[in-house]
């Protein structure tokens, strides 16, 4: 069976440290595949929030996630400390790669990495539209 490939790309632009939460554990008593997607989206939003933004607020342009994978390398258990870093990669004029790596903080040993397709958005006009330029420069991106 062809298995899901995650590479790490290069440019780091966020690290966070988050916990396992109780609410995060599933039937196996391990960290469940639906909370590492909201691990992922906790650290985006932290990432943001840093930035003085919004999801839906980057220069009155939001975002939309448009597909998610999550690839698993060993378990977590309550209440571990994590280590998030957010990647970006694949930057075009509208979309771009977030790439998330969770570790364990006392160790540094990988628990997952996850990948979420990230396209910006005009909600008043319900389209995509480009990647404001305040959020390219704090990518370190050149404007398109």
């Amino acid at each position: 069976m062809p298995r899901i490939v995650i590479d790490i790309p290069t440019k780091l632009v966020y690290e966070t440290s988050l916990s396992v939460r109780i609410s995060d554990i599933n039937f196996a008593g391990h960290l469940a595949h639906d909370a590492i997607l909201t691990l992922t989206h906790e650290c985006r939003a932290r990432f943001f929030h840093s930035h003085g933004w919004t999801e839906i607020n980057v220069e009155g342009k939001g975002i939309v996630v448009s597909d998610v994978a999550i690839v698993y390398k060993s378990e977590a258990f309550f209440p571990d400390d994590l280590q998030m870093q957010l990647y970006v990669d694949q930057v075009a004029m509208k979309s771009l790669d977030m790439v998330y790596v969770i570790t364990h903080k006392h160790d540094g040993k990988e628990i997952a990495r996850a990948k979420t397709a990230i396209v910006f958005f005009d909600y008043s006009e319900r389209k995509a539209c480009s990647i404001p330029g305040v959020f390219l420069q704090a990518i370190g991106e050149k404007e398109r």
